[in-house]
């Protein structure tokens, strides 16, 4: 039974979809309902995000594809690459993990198959949510007009600079006294903000990145912006189909795992399956469970995941546990370990903070108003557990990154 409106609160959840959940409890039971929160839990896999890829030929656009969904070129599903000209037609990649979130890889504008005149009606540009136009030097007039087209649609475009890595080593050829690396770059991103202006793009978004080295220079910054700035229907799609373990990515990936407990946490009030000790509630644990495993493999705290990063460390798994003090992953991920987590949580914490919502309504508390804040708070006692854990693996990884390009 659904508590009144005026004694509770879904937070962020909207009026309509309460009423939902609580028509399809009455209609079809505890399944109907699990059933349902599963549907729309998943429902961003369903929603599609399509983003091109274009620019001049040799600019990386094919290296760049499989880079930002973690294949090489000779894996499958792995976009083409070589040293002549590799996009002539336009082709696709899905992600592979998930098929709705697909790259484009287009020729660039006024190839000799792709003219000025006919792009737009040879590429459809209105089907794409985002454009990066790709240079390996500086951004040519036809990288301006296809920005300037973009930006009358209405549509999100970045540039990037690719092969930054060539450039700081050839200017360490050519000098006698190489200068840093800090001011290398500085004078490249100088240089083509000057070049995109007197393309009469002011304030564009340019981003230095080399494909062989995708957790160095604006690489990932690139990746959390992406996520920033798709909108809110397929941010999603974008946060969750993102590889990378920066605090930048983190965070946005973070805000988006948040919005889902609101919901998680409706349902559970409406129709909880399982009887909490200590608190006389209930939660639907496959769910919960389910949830927290997908946390663990968005910020990369898999099993696998933490096994590649203590070889890439130089350490055993336990080793790098224990020296960050990770509790959260000793998090025993089954329905008998959750139960035994919310036992401990009830007794020192959880009770306190619900009774912070039971005392001001006592007189109309309902079991649904308890559950709702109870599944609340675990959810996001969980959440920044393993958040905070996958910072403590960023920063260390940072650090091992830092002293290996210093020795």
């Amino acid at each position: 039974m659904m508590a009144s409106k005026e004694s509770f609160e879904c937070g962020n959840v909207p009026a309509e979809e309460e009423e939902l959940i609580s028509d399809m409890f009455n209609k079809y039971g505890i399944a109907g309902i699990q059933k349902y929160t599963k549907e729309r839990l998943n429902k961003w896999r369903e929603t599609y995000l399509h983003i091109a890829i274009t620019g001049e030929s040799g600019a990386g656009k094919s290296t760049f594809i499989n880079v930002i969904r973690g294949l090489k070129s000779d894996e499958e599903g792995g976009a083409h690459t070589d040293v002549i000209e590799a996009t002539k037609t336009i082709k696709y990649y899905k992600h592979p993990k998930y098929e709705n979130v697909v790259f484009w890889d287009l020729p660039g504008v006024g190839t000799d198959n792709f003219k000025r005149e006919n792009y737009d009606d040879q590429v459809k540009l209105a089907k794409y949510d985002f454009f990066l136009i790709c240079s390996s030097e500086r951004f040519s007039e036809n990288d301006g007009w296809l920005a300037r087209k973009i930006s009358k649609m209405g549509k999100k475009f970045y540039f990037l600079r690719t092969k930054v890595s060539i450039d700081i080593s050839n200017d360490a050829k050519g000098r006698s006294f190489p200068r840093s690396r800090d001011d290398i770059l500085n004078k490249i991103q100088i240089d083509c903000l000057l070049n995109l202006d007197k393309h009469r793009l002011f304030d564009s978004l340019v981003y230095l990145i080399d494909n062989f080295e995708p957790n160095d220079f604006d690489f990932n910054r690139l990746k959390a912006k992406l996520i920033e700035d798709t909108p809110h229907l397929k941010r999603e799609a974008m946060a969750f189909s993102i590889i990378g373990q920066t605090e930048e990515i983190m965070f946005q990936k973070k805000k988006e795992l948040e919005k889902r407990i609101q919901f998680i946490s409706l349902t559970s009030a409406v129709a909880g399956a399982v009887p909490i000790p200590g608190v006389g509630t209930a939660v639907d644990l496959a769910i919960m469970l389910e949830e927290i495993m997908f946390y663990r493999d968005q910020f990369g705290l898999t099993d696998n995941a933490i096994k590649r990063n203590a070889e890439m460390l130089g350490v055993r798994e336990e080793e790098l546990k224990k020296e960050l003090n990770m509790k959260e992953l000793l998090l025993d991920c089954t329905k008998k370990g959750l139960l035994a987590l919310f036992n401990n949580i009830v007794i020192s914490e959880a009770v306190e903070e619900v009774a912070k919502y039971v005392i001001p309504i006592i007189g109309s508390i309902t079991a649904g108003i308890i559950s709702y804040k109870s599944t609340n708070y675990w959810l996001k006692k969980i959440l920044e557990g393993l958040y905070q854990d996958a910072l403590k693996i960023s920063r260390k990884l940072s650090m091992h990154s830092a002293q290996s390009t210093q020795v």
